[in-house]
């Protein structure tokens, strides 16, 4: 695969028409010069555009190249790390405030999607996250007590109503978010680069930053064949950022997920999956997939901070599919492809301005496509001059994250939480199966 190719998946097969931009090749000057063409560097540039300033965007490959383009494509309020942890570590106000950031970034991905006038991007509203393990009696009055904390519009389902519409014992109760939707990410990728060229901005692909540095009362970033001077550099990409800033890029883990497309599955999926949102499970390390294209099933899961692809990984999808959907029978994998996405052992988003001028705007794996838009409103506020929702996302910082120790401590704890969940359901099944006999 050439560097400029897109790797090879259902998104990439169904893209929108869209040929790889000049790479830069002249000196540019900036009001803000944005490194990373994906979710994070597109909205801040878009936000930053529509407020009037000039604005470069370089991406090293091709936008929506990375995770932004090959991910779940679910939009939903919400972090990785639980509310129930932030209201604990930050107050019930930080976190609720923290919470409605989260919020905006799903209403700004809605509005673009209906200001760009292409509704085919919308594929499917409202999410389950549902539990492989039974909650307890008290699980409908603590959901309706989080979401009352939380100023959120989530709602408790029980086992009954989550079965009529997935046709599956592994799961019992839900949360309901009529508020989230899932898209095709890659084309609303495409969509927004279009959009900030539109409104004048600069997209250059096919463009690496290798050296940042101050420049009087500017930054300097340098390319292969040119360079961009601006007051305000936003850093919108992940461990990659290496050469640009080091320390940055340090404190990011790279992990790997994976999803796969079915084939067409004919009437078959329908039986078994009567919902058109998108489902998500609420295991540690879980499973998330919704229906696409009528009859084939997205299927994403697995982390690991292993990122080169498994020789099997078609036959590791197919079996986490047959495991929760065993009537679907034999099952075809059209597509499958891993995708490398930025992780804070925080667990957070690293949002806000590191030293004077320069914004950092990263770490959105695990969270989802609304947060990014969450995270670059927040650098687009502060470059404009208000610094309040950046302040939101202090408490977690930047710091190292461990390098190979790291990734390594990652991968262990990842061990753990799946060895977690599998005692859970193992004991389930136990209990259920004693209540039986």
């Amino acid at each position: 695969m050439a560097e400029v190719d897109y790797p090879a998946s259902w998104y990439a097969a169904t893209r929108d028409a869209d040929e790889p931009r000049t790479p830069l090749a002249t000196r540019e000057e900036a009001d803000v010069a944005v490194v990373g063409g994906g979710f994070a560097g597109l909205h801040t540039a878009r936000l930053l555009a529509q407020q009037g300033k000039r604005v470069v965007l370089l991406e090293r490959r091709r936008i929506g190249w990375g995770a932004s383009g090959r991910n779940g494509g679910f939009v939903g309020p919400g972090y990785a790390q639980r509310s129930g942890a932030l209201i604990d570590r930050l107050g019930l106000d930080h976190a609720r405030q923290l919470y409605a950031q989260s919020q905006r970034g799903v209403t700004i991905v809605h509005n673009a999607i209906t200001e760009l006038g292409r509704p085919d991007i919308l594929m499917g509203t409202g999410k389950l996250s549902v539990s492989r393990t039974d909650q307890g009696a008290g699980f409908a009055d603590r959901t309706r007590k989080l979401a009352e904390q939380l100023g959120a519009s989530f709602e408790p389902w029980e086992t009954s109503r989550v079965r009529a519409v997935l046709a599956t014992t592994r799961y019992h109760q839900a949360i309901h978010d009529p508020t989230s939707f899932h898209i095709h990410p890659l084309n609303f990728a495409l969509a927004l680069a279009a959009a900030i060229e539109r409104r004048g901005g600069k997209v250059y692909d096919r463009t690496e930053a290798i050296e940042l540095a101050r420049d009087g009362g500017a930054w300097q970033l340098r390319t292969q064949r040119g360079s961009v001077r601006a007051p305000h550099v936003v850093l919108a990409g992940n461990a990659d950022l290496g050469a640009v800033h080091p320390r940055i890029a340090r404190a990011v883990l790279p992990v790997a997920t994976y999803v796969a497309v079915t084939g067409k599955l004919g009437p078959r999926l329908g039986e078994a999956i009567r919902w058109t949102g998108a489902i998500s499970d609420t295991r540690r390390a879980g499973d998330y997939y919704r229906v696409v294209d009528g009859d084939r099933l997205l299927w994403g899961g697995r982390i690991t901070t292993d990122t080169t692809e498994p020789r099997r990984l078609r036959a590791m999808m197919r079996s986490d599919i047959i495991s929760v959907y065993p009537q679907l029978g034999h099952i075809d994998i059209a597509y499958a492809w891993p995708g490398i996405m930025g992780y804070a052992p925080h667990k957070m988003p690293q949002v806000g301005e590191v030293e004077p001028g320069l914004w950092i705007c990263s770490a959105f794996g695990g969270h989802g496509v609304a947060q990014t838009a969450a995270g670059a409103d927040a650098v687009a506020a502060g470059i404009l001059g208000d610094p309040s929702r950046c302040h939101l996302f202090a408490p977690f910082g930047t710091g190292w994250a461990g390098g190979a120790a790291g990734r390594a401590a990652t991968q262990l704890a990842y061990w753990g939480l799946q060895m977690r969940d599998w005692w859970d359901e193992k004991r389930q099944a136990q209990n259920a199966e004693t209540l039986r006999t």
